[in-house]
């Protein structure tokens, strides 16, 4: 074989593990990946997770500039998500409080 042969497979060999490269890449970070690993975050109540996918994939699409209707809908999840996670931490602080030591032992004084 002439060494044209082995340099033309050479750069065959090259461009095909590019191509493999950049379809892994973009497959990774494709928006509806990001989306559907949020909503499986969601559903197991990983909310910061969850919240930080929907960015990812909503800054995708700005990247992209496709599909308004799934950006749209990505931006009401964020919102509601955000809504959530406050909520959680509102709720949990207010028990926090209601079960501190403090407060506890006021009641106990008070009581006697």
């Amino acid at each position: 074989m002439s060494s044209s042969l082995y340099f033309l497979l050479f750069i065959g060999l090259i461009v095909l593990a590019l191509l493999a490269i950049v379809f892994i890449l973009h497959r990774k970070n494709s928006h509806t990946e990001l989306y559907s690993e949020g909503v499986r975050n969601e559903n197991n109540g990983l909310y910061t997770q969850a919240l930080h996918n929907y960015e990812d994939a909503l800054n995708e699409i700005r990247k992209l500039n496709v599909d308004n209707k799934f950006r749209v809908k990505i931006a009401q999840r964020i919102k509601i998500l955000r809504t959530t996670i406050d909520y959680e931490n509102n709720f949990q602080e207010g028990h926090e409080k209601a079960a501190s030591p403090e407060r506890t032992g006021a009641r106990k004084k008070a009581g006697v």
